[in-house]
């Protein structure tokens, strides 16, 4: 008996070594589009550095106190999700009324179509693939194999040697030489507040991502998602819960509670609030009294509480007479993923077409922004540092580039929009550039995942032998190929908003021009990964 249970130990070894060895070689000789040096996304980098010797105050227009800003960020919520942009299954009467008081941009993206990335992008103003965020970071859970693997990637990292996961540099966390919006702020006297959905470093087992060393001086939420099993409540640095489990009714609630504490004890002093709730992110427990809200199911009760909360943040602006005062900004980190609606827009939550990259963005401040307005101008989450910046009084760092662009001309219509605005966004997966728009236009390069509902073949027979579309396109476009699709895509979104139809071959002269853009895109980054200037 001892000889047979020894026996199947030995197996079972055998079994977990030889699965590991041949996960290393595969994810090791997996081909990359960038081949990234080791060490490049090491967290101690800059770790001296002083925010206020990089981020410049601006010489004082007045003696006015900057205004107070608070951003809303929704998780997973689609474009379609509220019925200002058309929802008939769900009410979002709060979130509509915001809308009436300031402007809605209808061609807002994320910056990336998952969490970790957009997130990091939103608070620093640059595209994620420079701050190493090129997928969404896994907690590290407290069992012996998760700890040992994390324990040797580290290990690796300080030894300047690159994770062999997909042959990508490691990162487990925001840099702390990133410069964020609440880190720059606290420059010019902000208290600043972080709430709800961090997923920028499992600072359980790595204290230094923690949100406090990133310019947040409060902290109340979850280290990483909330589907992220084990995933531990935090209040500053005391673990409260080590992990919230899978029921989480009562959290919107806490978070919204939190926030509004804050805007009644911060009313004297500027702010910064950043608002990352779970909803509506699987797995969906709204509140009880939220069940059956809405005509969305599950996930449509959960929009419609996250509606409620920001309802419950404007009337406590309105309480303590702070709403002339206060910069509001309601969005999503990506599209949504299994449940909600894109308001038909093509693709989902971690694909490169709109639907996954496209998400609500509303911005209230009375007597500042055009209340009412509507407009289509292509914008991204990484256009809200400069933006703040400027209207805190603060000029962008000068010694990294910064990606995003001021959007207050465009929010006061103070500006030309198609002089200041009239540049390309960047679409990644991963550490692949796959996709550009530019005004009306939208070119993919290449999609080789989440590919929904059917794929596009990326390798079709050509004479006997297996080749890329994009090796015989448009020439041998006329020879029987049986392939779903041809690469690359070009669509026309001022026609065609749902990407439904590929015109490359008709435009070879823009497929020539973007295709450029984003080759000349890549080669400037393998020249400087991290954007020093």
């Amino acid at each position: 008996m001892l000889k047979a249970n020894s026996m199947k130990k030995i197996l079972l070894f055998s079994v977990v070594l030889v699965g590991l060895i041949g996960w290393m070689l595969t994810a090791a000789l997996d081909p990359v589009v960038f081949n990234l040096p080791a060490g490049i996304f090491d967290p101690s980098e800059k770790d001296t550095l002083k925010v206020s010797d990089v981020v410049i105050p601006m010489a004082p227009a007045n003696n006015k106190r900057p205004p107070n800003i608070i951003v809303i960020l929704a998780d997973d919520l689609g474009w379609g999700d509220i019925s200002v942009q058309g929802s008939k299954a769900i009410e979002t009467p709060n979130i509509d009324n915001l809308a009436s008081q300031g402007v809605r941009l209808t061609n807002f993206y994320a910056s990336a179509s998952i969490c970790s990335p957009s997130r990091a992008g939103l608070l620093t103003g640059r595209y994620p693939l420079r701050t190493g965020f090129a997928n969404v970071l896994a907690a590290a859970d407290d069992t012996f194999i998760r700890k040992t693997m994390m324990s040797v990637s580290v290990g690796f990292s300080k030894l300047g040697i690159s994770d062999l996961v997909g042959g990508a540099p490691s990162i487990k966390g925001l840099p702390v030489s990133e410069i964020t919006i609440p880190e720059a702020l606290q420059t010019k006297g902000y208290r600043t507040l972080g709430i709800g959905k961090w997923h920028l470093g499992d600072f359980t087992y790595f204290p230094e991502f923690h949100p406090h060393n990133h310019g947040f001086e409060r902290f109340y939420g979850y280290n990483m998602s909330n589907d992220d099993w084990p995933v531990a409540l935090w209040r500053d640095q005391e673990e409260l819960i080590k992990d919230i489990g899978i029921n989480q009714s009562n959290h919107t609630k806490e978070f919204t509670q939190e926030t509004v504490k804050a805007i009644h004890e911060w009313k004297d002093q500027p702010y910064f609030i950043y608002m990352a709730h779970k909803d509506p992110h699987q797995p969906f427990y709204p509140s009880p009294e939220f069940v059956g809200k809405s005509r969305g199911g599950p996930y449509g009760d959960a929009v419609s509480e996250f509606d409620w909360s920001v309802g419950e943040v404007m009337q406590a602006l309105k309480d303590t007479q702070q709403l002339d005062n206060t910069l509001v900004i309601v969005t999503s980190d990506n599209g949504p993923w299994y449940e909600g609606t894109t308001g038909g827009l093509r693709g989902r939550k971690g694909q490169s077409y709109d639907g996954g990259f496209k998400v609500p963005f509303i911005a209230s401040l009375p007597g500042t922004v055009t209340a009412g307005a509507v407009t289509e101008m292509p914008t991204m989450n990484i256009d809200l540092l400069p933006t703040i910046f400027s209207l805190a009084g603060l000029n962008t760092p000068t010694d990294r580039v910064i990606d995003g662009v001021d959007l207050m001309p465009l929010l006061t219509d103070s500006a030309p929009q198609e002089k200041t605005y009239d540049r390309p966004l960047y679409f990644f997966h991963e550490y692949d550039v796959e996709a550009v728009r530019q005004g009306d236009w939208k070119f993919i390069h290449d999609i080789s995942h989440y590919v929904w509902p059917v794929p596009l073949d990326k390798n079709v027979m050509v004479s006997g032998q297996a080749a890329n579309s994009r090796d015989y396109y448009p020439e041998g476009s006329d020879v029987g190929i049986p392939t779903l699709g041809v690469w690359p895509l070009l669509y026309d979104l001022e026609v065609d908003k749902a990407e439904g139809y590929n015109v490359a071959k008709r435009y070879p002269e823009l497929v020539d021009k973007f295709s450029k853009q984003l080759n000349q895109w890549q080669s400037d980054f393998m020249e400087n990964p991290r954007g020093w200037k």
